[in-house]
């Protein structure tokens, strides 16, 4: 397994569109520069040994848009004490790269508030033992999917208002 786990593409690239628009070439390398600097501190920070555990059970990194393989979603284990305290490694992980994220990036976009918040009680669901790790990958696919959905509605409206404003 990899070893070294990156920031979740789609959270970096969402970040970095957050903060520079179309047709903006200079702020867009300082983005991109930004967006590096977040992966490399989120490497750091979920390279943790704390969360060895949990590494062959959850799909690092965690990200809204990461397919899952079917031995993860047919796991019907819950997790062990010591995994317990692996998930919750990881979600401290996860929660401080979000928030340097965001103060190097700028706040995610509003359409990721919902999949964050159901993001928020899946891990704790999986920290109590409320759910098997094959349904918290489930789940998380599910997530993805309203995430993805929502993000498409947002870029319609967007084309939308670009093209009323253009006629």
């Amino acid at each position: 397994m990899n070893r070294s786990i990156t920031i979740t593409c789609a959270l970096a690239a969402a970040l970095s569109a957050a903060c520079v628009g179309p047709g903006q070439g200079p702020a867009r390398t300082k983005a991109d520069e930004r967006a590096a600097e977040v992966r490399r501190y989120c490497d750091e920070l979920l390279s943790d040994g704390r969360i060895d555990p949990v590494r062959p059970k959850i799909q690092l990194p965690i990200g809204f848009d990461a397919a899952q393989d079917v031995e993860r979603m047919s796991d019907r284990t819950y997790p062990t004490d010591a995994e317990r305290a692996a998930v919750k490694a990881l979600w401290e992980a996860r929660t401080e790269c979000r928030r340097f994220g965001e103060s190097r990036l700028g706040p995610l976009p509003s359409y990721r508030a919902e999949s964050e918040d159901a993001l928020v009680d899946l891990f704790g669901d999986l920290h109590e033992g409320a759910v098997t790790y094959g349904q918290f990958a489930r789940k998380l696919l599910y997530i993805g999917a309203r995430d993805k959905h929502a993000r498409e509605l947002l870029d319609e409206a967007r084309r939308a208002r670009d093209s009323a404003r253009v006629d």
